[in-house]
């Protein structure tokens, strides 16, 4: 008899969706009956035009009542997974990240699920921009439903599983390190894939895969590539992304005069492939889980220079496969990468390395699955 999974998700976009569709294919079919509950109302392009792919791997089910802001319609979610559940009598529920952790595990409970793995992906009282009153909101919600509904969270890196401690979420024991993990994968030729983007082949690249939002703090991003450019006429910046910043920022790159400088490509579905065309990788995220899209970076052996905070600082290894600098401080990204670029420190092999050590696919899926059996 087959085990029965439901995986939970309420934002189908960027990492959190490309993490639980790599769990989806790959979870082997002959063991287990995979069912995916999620809303589509933040999904991105790369979710719809891989559903119906998808759907051959696990029974998909939709589930709009769940939303990222607080409201009334959390109920009617609660109300409508806690039915699905009974439906499927499934033997593990795993939710991922904060909307779909708290109605998810709350329905898997009161349906008497054994087994419910929670995945935060960055846990929400994270965020430097949440009020002192949401913050604590968010911690006593994940302390209760760690202790009373949670069977094991998977943390996707130490930061992260440190500051569910710092905050005292539960007892070490019942939180997990899996790192997120990425297949291999054959690149296009970067020249021709240049010219494709209409981009220059002699000039060299700094860029992002990121949303354009205020976590990945973007307009830190835009100072320090403004700066660059114009000190240096052989540096341009990419931008890869879309969100609920992108007019802002689209707006304030033409009032530079920018606009032959800083490229903003928007949302591309072939963006872990399009990563390769950088000489030079800059997240100035606030703050992470374990971002997917730096990952992709060291795949394609593009030497990273991102902030020094949770997440990032697994991935990075200063004078390794990259350099770290503190939130916000311009000068220094400003200093790192003039560094890289001027004497080339970084090499491409040693950033591949690091990424074959820690983050393949393989790895996250065994230790999944064994967590899973456990």
């Amino acid at each position: 008899m087959k085990t029965k999974v439901v995986l939970i998700v309420e934002a189908m976009l960027g990492g959190i969706r490309q993490h639980v569709c790599d769990i989806v294919r790959n979870l082997d079919k002959e063991v287990y009956d995979v069912y995916m509950i999620y809303s589509d109302l933040r999904a991105d392009e790369t979710f719809f035009a891989e559903k119906e792919e998808l759907a051959t791997h696990a029974k998909l089910i939709q589930c709009n009542k769940m939303q990222r802001e607080l409201g009334l319609h959390d109920i009617k979610a609660y109300k409508e997974i806690k039915k699905l559940l009974k439906e499927i009598e499934p033997d593990i529920v795993h939710c991922h990240s904060s909307k779909a952790g708290i109605v998810g595990r709350l329905a898997a409970k009161n349906c008497g699920v054994k087994k419910i793995i929670y995945t935060p992906n960055a846990y929400a009282f994270q965020s430097p921009n949440l009020s002192s009153i949401k913050k604590k909101i968010y911690v006593y919600a994940e302390r209760f439903l760690s202790k009373y509904t949670t069977t094991v969270t998977i943390n996707v890196s130490k930061g992260e599983m440190q500051k569910a401690l710092e905050y005292k979420i539960d007892k070490e024991q019942k939180f997990t390190l899996i790192y997120n993990g990425i297949p291999q994968t054959e690149f296009p030729e970067r020249d021709e894939l240049k010219r494709e983007l209409g981009l220059k082949k002699e000039i060299t690249y700094v860029g992002v895969t990121a949303r354009c939002a205020e976590q990945k703090d973007p307009f830190t991003f835009l100072e320090i590539a403004e700066m660059i450019v114009r000190k240096y006429e052989d540096i341009e910046f990419i931008y890869i992304g879309d969100g609920p910043l992108e007019s802002a920022m689209r707006k304030w790159i033409d009032e530079c005069q920018l606009n032959d400088k800083i490229h903003m490509l928007g949302f591309r579905k072939d963006a872990s492939k399009i990563v390769s065309i950088l000489d030079i990788y800059l997240s100035t995220a606030l703050y992470e889980g374990l971002p997917y899209s730096m990952i992709e970076a060291m795949r394609a052996g593009i030497p990273i220079i991102a902030t020094n905070v949770v997440g990032n600082n697994e991935l990075v290894v200063h004078n390794v496969n990259g350099f770290m600098f503190d939130v916000k401080d311009v000068q220094d990204a400003v200093a790192l990468i003039e560094k890289q670029f001027i004497n080339k420190i970084i090499k491409k092999e040693q950033v591949i390395n690091a990424w074959i050590e820690s983050f393949s696919l393989e790895k996250m899926i065994e230790k999944l699955t064994k967590l899973y059996f456990e």
